[in-house]
Order: C-alpha cells, then sequence, then structure tokens
C-alpha cells in the first residue's frame, strides 16, 4: 500500500487551535518533515507524524498567540510566569505538538532489542 500525503484539512481536523494557519505555511513545514518522516514509520503514523512536526515548528514560530506552558502574563513593566515544565522544555518537549511528534517516533523507533541468550 502507498503512504497518503496528509492533507492541509488533515492538519485542521487534528489541531483544530491552529486552523486559521496559511496553508502555504503549513505546506512549507510539511515539506520539511519528509526529512524526518519516511516510509520506515509505520503507515498509520505515517501522516500524523508529518503532521504533528509541522504543527510543532508552526507553534514554535507563532507571535500571535500567547505560548503554552505560560502561567500568568503582565503588561506594563511585563511580568511573564512560565510552568516549570516549560521553562525548562526545548526541542520537540516545549510544545504539545512536539511531544505527538516524539511520541509517535517512539513507537516507530524505539531503540536496540536486546534478546537473552539461550
Amino acid at each position: 500500500m502507498a503512504y497518503t500525503e496528509p492533507t492541509y484539512a488533515d492538519f485542521q481536523a487534528r489541531y483544530p487551535d491552529l486552523a486559521s494557519t496559511l496553508e502555504a505555511t503549513f505546506d512549507y513545514w510539511l515539506a520539511d518533515a519528509a526529512r524526518f518522516v519516511g516510509e520506515t514509520w509505520s503507515e498509520a503514523d505515517y501522516g500524523p507524524a508529518k503532521i504533528a512536526y509541522a504543527a510543532h515548528h508552526i507553534a514554535l514560530s507563532s507571535t500571535s498567540a500567547i505560548p503554552q506552558g505560560v502561567s500568568r502574563f503582565k503588561s506594563g513593566t511585563v511580568d511573564i510566569g512560565l510552568t516549570d515544565a516549560q521553562a525548562s522544555a526545548t526541542g520537540f518537549s516545549a510544545t504539545r505538538y512536539g511531544r505527538d511528534f516524539n511520541a509517535l517516533m517512539r513507537r516507530n523507533f524505539a531503540g536496540p532489542r536486546i534478546y537473552p541468550r539461550f
């Protein structure tokens, strides 16, 4: 069976909070996801992984929304508070979409298998 490329509509359905993202922006990050997600992935995880990868980068580059993990925001002399988890999050751990991508990656590439000798 051939792998099916995810569409903009798939992206909007999976992550409705990012549904206002321009289709061109999604297409850019979807193309970038091809460097990390290929046909070595399970067919069921292929589309969701590419979408999660794109959503992670869209969320990181977004300046219009309050970042995830912000527990308070004050204007004036600027007083931003981050949750402990968000303050230390980096890489794919920095967004919920990146964490989705990591979970899918772990499911497809769990690491070396050690078999006991009999």
